[in-house]
């Protein structure tokens, strides 16, 4: 077998591999994110939690919210039941708390924690909390002298 057959199937593997799984690194400075752990798939507060967040979905998208949900070592975007669960990302397991049941993760655009909690968390706590940032504050003033331009 040549080398360009070698590469091709390396390549081949590399691209349909599970490892190519989402990184936290490739959303910094683009998107905050949530991430929502829990045990249980059928956990009730996991269920509430879900359910809080789709019906804020406009505000999620305003403030580029990007969501994650995760049990143990495995990892899907959203809560559509199409997506499939992927092999968790090592960057994902180094904010994991493994003894906490349900958690949830807000991580801000430089990725770095910005809130955790174990219980519900409402979407005005939610937007509160982020609206609070400076980034976000710069988000909005210059969303407002736009509308203002217009």
């Amino acid at each position: 077998m040549n080398n360009s057959w070698l590469f091709f199937i390396l390549f081949l593997f590399m691209s349909i591999s599970p490892s190519n799984a989402q990184s936290l690194s490739s959303h910094q400075w683009k998107d905050r994110i949530i991430i929502i752990q829990s045990d249980e798939s059928s956990s009730q507060l996991l269920k509430s939690q879900i359910l809080e967040l789709k019906k804020h979905e406009e505000g999620l998208e305003e403030r580029r919210l990007v969501i994650y949900q995760v049990n143990s070592d495995q990892i899907k975007k959203r809560f559509d039941p199409k997506e499939r669960w992927q092999k968790i990302d090592k960057s994902f397991k180094q904010i994991q708390n493994p003894s906490a049941g349900f958690e949830i993760i807000l991580l801000g655009l430089d990725g770095g924690i910005k809130l955790r909690k174990t219980e519900l968390l409402t979407c005005d706590e939610l937007f509160r909390t982020i609206d609070q940032m400076p980034m976000r504050r710069s988000e909005i003033r210059r969303k407002k002298d736009f509308d203002n331009f217009k």
